[in-house]
């Protein structure tokens, strides 16, 4: 039924009848959320929207009486769960240009990124992106003119406002009267790609660096959907570089043909996989298969390339060799610099020699 009540505006009559809901973008964060260059970071204000979408309660109301009978929130584990992926879907962006913007997000302290290995109907999926959101970071970047002090400069007071919380010197929370100390980093901008960080100390790398990222391994969420193929696929591909191999070696059609046969075991339902002539636990061979990194598919590759005798089934070749070269990449290496050192000293007269 219409209301009797008109603001005179047939526009705006109709619209006050729209009940819209999803993110907002407070128009603060234009201004507090910026890029190096000193322009607005869009990518990362629409995905701290998100974020904080998220985050806010939904509430739970009688269905007899529509009476407001409390809150509940919006996802099913501890913290929010999101990847790259779904995030640069979501707002029509690369991977990259997400994962750039939430490091930035980081970087303020607005949010925490945090690893998770999760066990999904038996499988183990590392590396699964959760988000923190700090609301009181939120609060300070969201209502800027309420959380400076008196020593504000006569800049923030004619209605500039801080490219970070940083750049105020009293940034105080009016909320609970007391200063906020939040160690901010400085900078903003694009970040750099980070060094590769040995499987051992997390899993694969991330594409960025400069974090305070938490990995932890317990099983967190029950409720996690089962990955598709195509998104274990996209997984093992970040894990492995596959970027950095394909520019390598656009044309060497192996890496496709390895990658297909990895997601094959990664995504398999079968008890045993044959490796070594021997029947092992798919479990065992997923494991070693999370391991796998950039430097192990270019040792496979080498291998394969070196290999003269012809394989009657090239799939089980490949299967071992992802497996077996886990454990013996770090003795090739050992020996193929003891090899051309030999080789270097004894014959070539000193002459130097590159290794790999």
């Amino acid at each position: 039924m219409d209301s009797d009540f008109t603001t005179g505006n047939r526009t705006v009559d109709r619209m006050s009848r729209i009940n819209i809901t999803g993110n907002i973008i407070p128009a603060a964060w234009y201004k507090t959320i910026r890029k190096s260059t000193g322009k607005p970071y869009l990518n990362a204000i629409v995905i701290l929207s998100d974020i904080v979408y998220w985050y806010r309660a939904a509430e739970i109301r009688d269905e007899g009486s529509g009476q407001l009978i409390g809150f509940r929130k919006r996802f099913h584990s501890d913290l929010l769960q999101r990847s790259y992926q779904q995030l640069a879907d979501q707002f029509g962006i690369s991977k990259r240009d997400a994962n750039n913007a939430v490091v930035e997000l980081e970087k303020l302290v607005l949010i925490r990124r945090v690893f998770r290995t999760l066990c999904i109907n038996g499988q183990q999926v590392p590396n699964v992106l959760f988000l923190d959101l700090d609301v009181e970071v939120l609060l300070a970047l969201t209502y800027p003119a309420e959380e400076l002090c008196e020593e504000t400069t006569a800049e923030q007071k004619s209605g500039g406002y801080p490219t970070q919380i940083s750049d105020t010197p009293g940034v105080c929370a009016a909320y609970h009267g007391n200063k906020l100390d939040i160690p901010l980093k400085s900078g903003g901008g694009v970040t750099g790609i980070s060094g590769r960080v040995p499987p051992e100390y997390g899993g694969p790398p991330t594409e960025t660096g400069g974090t305070n990222t938490e990995i932890t391994p317990e099983d967190y969420n029950r409720d996690y959907p089962i990955l598709s193929y195509q998104e274990v696929e996209e997984r093992f591909k970040e894990q492995i570089e596959y970027g950095t191999l394909k520019h390598d070696a656009p044309d060497d059609e192996r890496l496709d043909e390895i990658v297909r046969i990895a997601v094959d075991v990664l995504t398999s339902k079968t008890e045993t996989i044959r490796v070594n002539k021997e029947d092992r636990s798919v479990e065992l061979v997923k494991a070693q298969f999370y391991k796998l990194n950039l430097f192990h598919i270019q040792y496979v590759l080498n291998s394969l390339g070196q290999n003269e005798r012809k394989a009657h089934n090239i799939r089980a070749v490949i299967i071992t060799s992802l497996y077996n070269a886990v454990n013996t990449l770090g003795n090739y290496y050992g020996n193929l610099v003891q090899y051309h050192t030999a080789n270097s000293e004894g014959k070539g007269g000193g002459r130097s020699v590159n290794v790999g």
